[in-house]
């Protein structure tokens, strides 16, 4: 049964490879795995369990809530353009500035795609007339945008949690901050070397004219490139208050973006109709979208169980936990690198193997945010990913180009966050 359940898997990351519909694959070879072990109602149970238990769909379809409501009344377009206007007016920090700018809006919006569509036709317009290559630009921006672990809205960290028991703004601000800022710090300084060595950080001429004027705004409103940071700012305070300041609230990450969300409309007071609507078309987006996959990939990790492969794989674990180290790296860098997508197989990893490492002394947070990390770098020099394909389409290349330009550093980050969350504080 087990060498049945490693084709099924195999079969599985092949086809997901291939482009087939992630949440149809995942569900299937789950629903094929539980029917050969005689468990017919398992994969059935498990898919409604997933949409309904636990703050994992609460936390995220609270975050894209407000992340639409965001986008609907402009907030995030004010937000990006008094970032632009920022990094415009010295030269000599526009790849820096872009992609510090780019980790403050992904930071605040937790999306890959969703950054890169906000920031692209800002940004890439001004770096190309400042003399960047449009290559160059553009991969400048997918390194910036690539950080979706930063935010406490994000799927993975909501699951690591479920798994460990440490709070959702512990594991981000604890496990994947001070890995963010060794990748940016690591992404920043080769992407600026090789852009000198290659000349691609100054001289390009549109002669052409194909670049026109970025996205503008008359006047930009601080207040509203404040709001996208409220949820963020009150889970930061709940998180170093609770406990230590008796009469403050525990605030939960969808309670914060609930809160935002009401401030927002109270303050700003848009079309009312309007900014309901939006707020409640993100949270039906995220159960649509993200949450769908986790049940999925929750069936998926049940059919492993049932047919045996998971003890299994516990079972040469124990003998051997570097196993789960590499696996967690290597497997999710790989597949989203050949998928573009860096959820399916972090997903499948995190249900399956995360939850059983401490039993052989490993801590499940470090190894479940090294999968979501290496899910992340593995898709950012993906060609096929959206954040790289949305980056190529502004400037106008082909999105290899930024593959080309986005591996070396990608891959090196990939490779401190095995050796730190792997091995030194394992």
């Amino acid at each position: 049964m087990v060498w049945v359940g490693v084709i099924i898997v195999i079969l599985t990351f092949v086809l997901i490879i291939k482009k087939f519909n992630a949440r149809m694959v995942l569900f299937v070879a789950g629903l094929i795995m539980c029917l050969c072990a005689g468990q017919f109602m398992a994969p059935f149970e498990k898919f409604f369990t997933s949409f309904f238990t636990g703050n994992i769909p609460q936390i995220i379809s609270a975050a894209v809530g407000y992340a639409y409501l965001m986008s609907y009344t402009k907030c995030d377009l004010h937000l990006c353009i008094f970032l632009v206007n920022i990094v415009k007016k010295a030269k000599a920090i526009i790849v820096p500035g872009t992609m510090i700018a780019a980790g403050l809006v992904i930071f605040a919006l937790q999306s890959n795609a969703g950054t890169a569509a906000a920031l692209g036709p800002v940004f890439i317009p001004v770096m190309i007339k400042a003399g960047l290559h449009p290559a160059f630009a553009a991969t400048v921006l997918a390194l910036g945008a690539h950080g979706s672990y930063l935010g406490f809205g994000n799927a993975h960290a909501a699951i690591i949690s479920e798994i460990s028991g440490m709070s959702v703004p512990e594991i981000t601000i604890t496990k994947q901050w001070p890995m963010a800022a060794t990748a940016y710090i690591i992404m920043l300084v080769y992407t600026m070397v090789v852009g000198k060595m290659k000349k691609e950080d100054r001289g390009f001429v549109d002669e052409a004219g194909i670049f026109g004027e970025e996205v503008t705004i008359e006047k930009v409103s601080g207040y509203r490139c404040f709001l996208p940071f409220l949820p963020v700012i009150l889970v930061i305070l709940n998180f170093v208050l609770q406990g230590r300041v008796s009469w403050f609230p525990n605030i939960s990450v969808q309670i914060a973006m609930l809160m935002g969300a009401i401030v927002t409309i109270i303050t700003l007071r848009p079309e009312m109709n309007g900014a309901i609507d939006s707020f409640a078309k993100g949270i039906g987006s995220g159960m649509a979208d993200v949450v769908s996959i986790i049940a999925c990939a929750g069936v998926f990790t049940q059919g492993m169980e049932s047919i045996g492969l998971t003890p299994a794989m516990l079972t040469m674990m124990e003998s051997n936990p570097s196993l789960a180290v590499w696996g967690s790296s290597i497997a999710p860098v790989l597949i989203s690198f050949l998928s573009g997508s860096g959820d399916a197989a972090t997903l499948a990893f995190n249900g399956s193997v995360t939850p059983m490492v401490s039993n052989f002394g490993l801590d499940p947070n470090n190894i479940g945010t090294l999968a979501h990390l290496c899910g992340c770098y593995g898709r950012t020099f993906s060609p096929l990913a959206g954040v790289t394909i949305i980056c190529a389409g502004f400037a106008k290349v082909d999105p290899m180009e930024i593959t080309k330009r986005a591996i070396v550093p990608c891959l090196l980050s990939a490779a401190v966050a095995v050796v730190y969350l792997g091995f030194i504080i394992a």
